[in-house]
Formats: C-alpha cells, structure tokens, sequence
C-alpha cells in the first residue's frame, strides 16, 4: 500500500514538472511573437527580411530535431530537457542584447542558437511524457500540450500587458529566459535518470536501435502528424488574415474568431484523454480528424462568419491531438527516443516550414481557396491514424 501511494506521489511531481515545462515553452514563444513588429522597429527592417531573420529559428529546431534522438538516446531525456532550456535561454539572451545593438545577424544568430535548444528540449519533454503515459497506464500527453497551449495563451496576454505598459522588450525576453533556464536547473533532477537512454540488456550489451527510417509505422506516423501539424500551422499563420481579406471584415473579428480555434484546441487537449483513454488513439485521431475537415469546408463554404466561428471551433478540435497522440504512438515500446524524434522531425517540419510556403498559394488562389489543401491534408492524417494503435494489439 505504501508502495502503490509513493508511486502515485512520485507520478504526480514528474506530472507538475512536465506540465510547467510545456507551459513555459508555450510561454516563452509566444510572448515573443506578439512583440515582433516591436523587433521589427528596433533592428529596423522590412517585414521581408525579419522574416529570414526569424527563419533561422526554424533552422535551429529542424536541425537539433534530427539529432536529439541520439543524445536523449545516449544522455537520457532529463540531460536533453535541462541542457534544451540551457541553449533556449542562452539564444533568447543572445537576442535580447542584439535588440539593444540593433543587429539582425545577431537576432538571426541569437534564433538559431534558441532552435537548437528548442528541438532538443522538446524531444527531451516528450520523451519524459510519453514515458510517464506509460507507466501510468492513461494518458498524459494531451493533457501536457494543453499546458502548451495555455503557457501561449499567458505569454500572448503577457507580450500584450508590456506593449500596453510600455515594459522594455529586451528585459522581457531576459527575465524570461533566466525563468525557464532556472525552472530546468532547480527540478530536472526529480525526473528518472534512465529515461529515453537506450535500453541495457544483460551483460552489459546495448540493443540494437529499431531503423526507424525504414519503419513503415514509423513513416505513417509522420505523415500523420505533418498532416495535422500543417492544419495547425496554417490556421494559425492564415485563419485571422482570411476572416479579414476573404470575409471582408475587421480585425476585431479575425481575433474572436482566432480565438475560438484556440479556445477549442485547449479545451480538446485536456479533455480529450478521456476520449483516448475509452476508445482508443485510433478512434480519437480519426473522429477528431473527421471533425477537423468538416470544420475546414465550414470555414471555406460559410455564408455568415457565425457558421465559420463553429467551423474554426471543429478545426481547433479536429488538430488539437494530432501532435501528443503521434507521438505517443511513437514512444510504444523500448527505446523510444529515436522514434519519438523522428515523428517530432515530421511535425514541426510541416508545422514551422509548410505555413509560410502555404502563404504563396494564398496569394494565388485565395486563402479560403487554400484551405481546401488543409483540409486534404487532415483527411490523409486520418487515413494514417490507422498505425496509432498500440504495439500490444498487433
């Protein structure tokens, strides 16, 4: 009995310290985005070339994704989360002292070194999640991206209260990278050492890592979670904008509107592991994702923005779980973190890159028009959600 109650203590403190990881990564990004025109104004450039300068942020995370699984392999997961928020914080500091020198190549470079903790703090974060879903035998991962989403949410109304107050941009950004290096430092050690490293077996012997480039679940996987984290993307990228340049109206509604996809978004994430739980990741993923085209030609083929503001709601909810059930899947079985980065490879890919190249074909064709490609996107994302169901039932 006291056994099974130092457990669930134990699951319960690794449960508060990831969530106020994936809060105070959602937290640290978004505060950040809602004061770029301030960047724009300090390092004095067109909105063209801050857009190469906030790409080498991309760059960064693309390029730690593609090796963090070794490191979480060979250093284990805590290792990659305090070293992640170390490199984070170092890069946003970078930034920060570059806005003051008024230097786009330094905010270019600060960018590429806070991508680089990025990636590797993030696959750290989930490879400790996943692993925790496991051991607790329910899920947690949508739960912990819904603490993502509400750390964006606060840092959105934080970037908003500095702008308001007039607060500096550049003690903003330092204040909260000493934060989310400091919360690392101060409780990375309560989390098990061996999580994410590759597995021992007896003698000594190392496994053998699982190919998981050859892997055709590992492959469908991914394809499942690009699908849904370019939905997610693009909606935020290009929903408001379309709601202004296609439905005419102000940006006041492009807000409301923004707002209720995310509204939806949380709201799913932390319910919806009821919903996984009884059914099953598969049902979830495709009934969601079932949802979330419907919600798309809501979006599309509405008369009124009223029916949009339900259809950006089935959107929100349809995308919502696409990221932590994927990589859920992903982390089935022993050594996971090679899986779990691949597939985490495959969605911020899709969720960093694709929006801005989703931009070209707005220009083109219309932005409603475009969602059309969003929508059979998610519709693929369904059709891969087949290979999300647990190792244990093949």
């Amino acid at each position: 009995m006291s056994t099974s109650l130092g457990e669930t203590k134990s699951f319960r403190s690794q449960a508060v310290i990831l969530f106020a990881y994936f809060f105070v990564f959602g937290v640290g990004g978004a505060s950040w985005l809602v004061r770029l025109p301030d960047v724009r104004s300090y390092i004095n450039v067109s909105t063209a070339v801050l857009g190469w300068v906030l790409f080498a942020g991309s760059v960064g995370a693309l390029t730690s994704l593609l090796i963090s699984g070794r490191f979480v392999a060979r250093f284990g997961a805590r290792n990659a989360v305090v070293v992640g928020f170390t490199v984070l914080g170092i890069g946003q500091i970078i930034q920060a002292l570059s806005l003051v020198g008024e230097s786009p190549i330094g905010v270019a470079l600060g960018g590429l070194v806070s991508g680089l903790g990025y990636g590797i703090g993030d696959v750290g974060i989930n490879v400790e999640g996943a692993e925790l879903e496991k051991l607790r035998g329910k899920s947690l991962l949508p739960q912990l991206h819904g603490a993502y989403s509400l750390g964006a949410l606060a840092g959105a109304g934080i970037g908003t209260l500095a702008i308001v107050t007039n607060f500096s941009l550049v003690i903003q950004m330092i204040t909260i990278a000493c934060l989310t290096t400091s919360i690392a430092w101060f409780t990375y050690r309560q989390l098990p050492d061996s999580t994410g490293k590759t597995h021992v077996v007896d003698g000594g012997v190392r496994s053998k890592r699982e190919p998981v480039v050859l892997s055709k679940r590992i492959l469908f996987l991914g394809l499942g979670i690009m699908g849904l984290s370019l939905a997610e993307g693009g909606s935020n990228d290009w929903l408001a904008l379309s709601v202004v340049d296609d439905y005419k109206l102000d940006t006041t509604t492009a807000g409301i509107t923004f707002a209720i996809m995310t509204l939806a978004m949380v709201i799913t994430r932390f319910s919806g592991g009821r919903l996984v739980d009884r059914f099953g990741r598969v049902f979830a993923l495709r009934t969601l994702g079932i949802a979330g085209v419907v919600g798309i030609l809501i979006v599309i083929l509405s008369p009124t923005i009223y029916f949009a503001w339900v259809g950006a709601a089935l959107w929100g909810a349809g995308v919502a779980l696409g990221f932590p059930l994927f990589i859920s899947a992903a982390a089935d079985g022993e050594n996971t973190s090679q899986r779990v980065a691949t597939v985490t490879t495959f969605g911020y890919a899709a969720f960093l890159v694709g929006p801005p190249l989703l931009g070209f074909l707005g220009q083109a064709w219309g932005l409603l028009n475009m969602f059309y490609l969003l929508a059979f996107f998610v519709a693929c994302a369904v059709y891969f959600a087949g290979e999300a169901k647990p190792l244990t039932s093949k």
